[in-house]
């Protein structure tokens, strides 16, 4: 099936996430065909979960324990708090979605499979199944992908041989500190905004580095700041950079969005931020 028209509202700013959906719903799609019945009514073809047994639901959440076990949580509204809740086991989600041996003969998984052959309506169309898991799933995955955005931030500057950490031992709690230890040159703060909270995070950041400027010596303060490409794009790159700095009267010495990475880097060269010499080293081996 050609997904490739469906709504992605947030692509430019987690490209990742839907590569990782994307590849679901391809596996979804692989194993719906393989285990159910699937027929075609003028032009719309329909799964007929009604024709499958409790072992052809087990059969197919066994294919690929996580895209499907995902897809039928979704589907049948049983995630799991409300599986616990109407039959009794506890995180089927999580104790299965990744398990690497066979869920065949495992209690909680049966038992699962044997809510799945009551629930089930009797057919669904496989476009509606496939695009409804994939709308479902994308709403619960933006939150944990915008979550993991500042680690991934940190391991982008450990690649390119800054020793960046969390300095969650700092004054203020820098989310970026370069480098490793004292003297630091770095202070910086990761935010992915929303935009109905904006003005409060700009004037966050300008509180942020105003105090780390008074608590660390000849550091230069930065700014990453997720605020997702349609923004960026209808206002302006400099005029929201100037938004944050408040025309350049703060003390941020550089603001930065989701997408300029390598600027990041370029700046911290200009500014001739130290490297880690082991990783420089290992880089030259």
């Amino acid at each position: 099936m050609d997904i490739s028209g469906w709504p992605r509202p947030s692509e430019n700013e987690l490209p990742e996430m839907y590569q990782d959906i994307d590849n679901m719903v391809f596996t979804a799609e692989k194993e719906l065909r393989n285990h159910f019945r699937v027929t075609n009514k003028n032009g719309e073809e329909r799964i007929q979960f009604g024709e499958a047994t409790t072992e052809d639901f087990l059969q197919a959440i066994d294919a690929d324990h996580q895209a499907m076990i995902a897809l039928f949580q979704k589907i049948a509204g049983l995630p799991d708090r409300e599986f616990e809740r109407q039959y009794g086991v506890r995180g089927v989600g999580s104790r299965f979605r990744d398990r690497k041996t066979s869920l065949i003969g495992v209690d909680g998984a049966e038992r699962f499979a044997e809510a799945l052959n009551e629930l089930m309506p009797e057919s669904l169309g496989m476009e509606t199944v496939l695009y409804s898991f994939y709308k479902a799933w994308e709403g619960d995955q933006r939150r944990f992908y915008r979550m993991r955005y500042e680690t991934e931030f940190l391991e982008f500057l450990e690649e390119n041989e800054y020793r960046a950490w969390k300095g969650n031992s700092l004054p203020g709690e820098p989310d970026i500190v370069i480098p490793e230890s004292d003297p630091y040159e770095v202070i910086g703060e990761i935010r992915v905004i929303q935009q109905k909270d904006k003005q409060k995070r700009f004037k966050e950041f300008r509180t942020e580095a105003h105090e780390a400027h008074g608590n660390f010596e000849d550091i230069k303060f930065v700014v990453v700041a997720n605020l997702g490409q349609q923004y960026i794009e209808d206002h302006g790159r400099e005029t929201v950079r100037s938004e944050i700095t408040k025309d350049g009267t703060s003390e941020i010495d550089g603001v930065f969005f989701h997408d300029e990475r390598d600027e990041v880097l370029d700046q911290l060269e200009e500014w001739g931020v130290s490297k880690n010499p082991q990783q420089s080293l290992d880089t030259l081996e």
